[in-house]
């Protein structure tokens, strides 16, 4: 892979980060306000203010990616056509609206308008990341599973994240069983968001290989020396997704959790770290042998 590429690889990793992680709190933050509003402000705050953060290293990232950082507002005045306007103008409107949110979520009755109207700001940036690579002329990006790839990576990390945020935000005391509730739910959310990339994976894989040379050299790739690499990235995934939900239904028996929560959060985020590596190293230009 090709050294100017980690930057942007890191770049859609750490954004889906956040605004995975920003959903699951707005999801945890809105069922938590039927029942207690004070135990929603204090245990989502920590999450939202850390979101806002992390955003902002991810756009430092993306402008590493650039030939020129200081000429990056150019990027943005092809809206009409370019994936790539529309990617930096949602993620830079996510980290935007996310601050404020944050900011109004400190009030004492905020409404939950802003904060969804957020999240969609950040699945659409998302949405923008995959069309980026689904309309590239590498066949291994020409597919669904550039999809499956970026929203289940959204979920899982965010899943993890927002657990994590939580859990971090509710040290002081003993979390209440309403809490416990929704956040097992999540950790379902963190399996389903691991686990249906791994069973869409031979499905791509077959796909590859029934397609053009470009995508048949990819699929050689996936099935020969990344093999063992996409093996362990599926045990590694699936290993804190399993560590998450034991973590996770261990609230209210007085087990400290924090660091199983902590370490699922790290699992999940190396396993979506090789799988990324393993999406850009496996493709295939359809221009290469071409003279």
């Amino acid at each position: 892979m090709f050294a100017q590429e980690w930057p942007l690889m890191m770049f859609t990793l750490v954004s889906q980060l956040a605004i995975g992680s920003f959903l699951m709190l707005m999801v945890v933050r809105s069922l938590l306000l039927k029942q207690n509003p004070q135990e929603a402000a204090k245990l989502t705050q920590p999450g939202f203010k850390a979101v806002v953060g992390i955003m902002v290293v991810a756009l430092v990232l993306s402008l590493f990616h650039l030939g020129t950082p200081t000429g990056a507002y150019r990027s943005i005045l092809n809206l009409k056509t370019s994936w790539l306007s529309r990617e930096i103008l949602t993620a830079g409107g996510f980290l935007v609206l996310s601050f404020i949110s944050y900011q109004a979520f400190q009030k004492e009755k905020p409404s939950s308008a802003l904060g969804w109207i957020t999240s969609l700001v950040g699945l659409a940036a998302v949405l923008s990341m995959s069309n980026i690579y689904s309309h590239s002329v590498r066949p291994a990006w020409m597919n669904a599973n550039t999809y499956v790839a970026f929203f289940g990576a959204t979920l899982a990390l965010g899943s993890a994240g927002c657990a994590a945020f939580i859990i971090c935000g509710g040290k002081e005391r003993q979390l209440s069983e309403n809490v416990a509730v929704h956040l097992k739910k999540i950790s379902f959310i963190a399996w389903a968001s691991v686990i249906l990339p791994l069973i869409y994976l031979p499905i791509f894989i077959s796909s590859l290989d029934s397609g053009n040379m470009a995508a048949v050299a990819s699929a050689q790739l996936l099935t020969g020396s990344y093999l063992f690499v996409l093996i362990l990235r599926g045990l590694i995934s699936l290993v804190g997704a399993g560590s998450l939900y034991y973590a996770l239904k261990q609230i209210g028996n007085k087990v400290p959790i924090q660091k199983w929560v902590y370490g699922s959060l790290a699992l999940i985020a190396v396993g979506e770290f090789i799988g990324r590596y393993v999406f850009y190293g496996s493709a295939v230009s359809i221009m290469i042998g071409l003279k």
